[in-house]
């Protein structure tokens, strides 16, 4: 069993634009390099929890701030080279407002239609409800009595989510090496204006290529993308 290797179909599950490229961005890119089809499926908007709490949602500020995120997103997906994605409008920080059947509901039909082999999402051990929340939704999308499930379930991390935890759950045990597609993972990050901030925050350039190296020396390599593997048919 080899992540990366040919013929095959992947899908993205995120919480909100900006997850695919900080959690898997590039894998992404390698996967693309060696011939996948990939799909990316957003369940929220990632902007609102910035905003006064249900009271700013119709203001220009905010209209400006999803339009741009929304821009971004669709740059970052020619970067990385996915033309197959969806985004959806769920509040960001209230996925629980929401009916968990409704995400699943989403995610089903998603796998229905696309029939993925591999599905990347986000781990539980985060600080970020949303994120949280889309991995219960994944989970309970991909039981063993559905009709389709993909053979192989990733889970990513997301830098200041799964490092903010007071007690991180997150145990990575499969690392893809992205080195030789670094910068153009960083191209695709710098897509999302206004969403990198000074070093030492996690999501700056540096607090990434810190993170990759981290990930690199637990099993070798210079850097890399780490994943905990949840499930896997052989």
């Amino acid at each position: 069993m080899r992540m990366i290797r040919q013929d095959l179909k992947v899908l993205v599950v995120a919480a909100h634009p900006d997850d695919e490229v900080l959690g898997c961005g590039g894998t992404l890119i390698r996967l693309k390099e060696n011939g996948a089809k990939i799909s990316v499926l957003f369940l929220g908007e990632g902007i609102a929890a910035r905003f006064p709490y249900q009271t700013s949602y119709n203001s220009k500020s905010f209209q400006k701030m999803t339009k741009i995120r929304m821009n971004g997103a669709k740059r970052a997906m020619k970067v990385l080279g996915v033309e197959n994605y969806q985004f959806g409008s769920r509040y960001c920080g209230q996925f629980d407002n929401y009916a968990l059947i409704s995400i699943v509901k989403e995610i089903e039909n998603k796998l229905e239609e696309f029939k993925p082999n591999i599905l990347l999402t986000h781990s539980p051990s985060e600080v970020n409800i949303d994120h949280r929340l889309t991995y219960e939704a994944v989970e309970v999308a991909c039981r063993p009595t559905m009709s389709y499930i993909p053979s192989e379930i990733y889970s990513f991390e997301i830098p200041s989510s799964t490092n903010w935890k007071f007690d991180s759950s997150f145990v990575p045990n499969v690392f893809v090496d992205v080195k030789k597609v670094w910068q153009k993972k960083l191209k695709a990050w710098h897509c999302y204006e206004g969403e990198s901030r000074p070093f030492p925050f996690p999501r700056s350039d540096i607090g990434l290529e810190y993170l990759a190296g981290y990930r690199g020396m637990m099993c070798g390599i210079e850097k890399a993308e780490a994943f905990h593997l949840l499930r896997s048919v052989i």
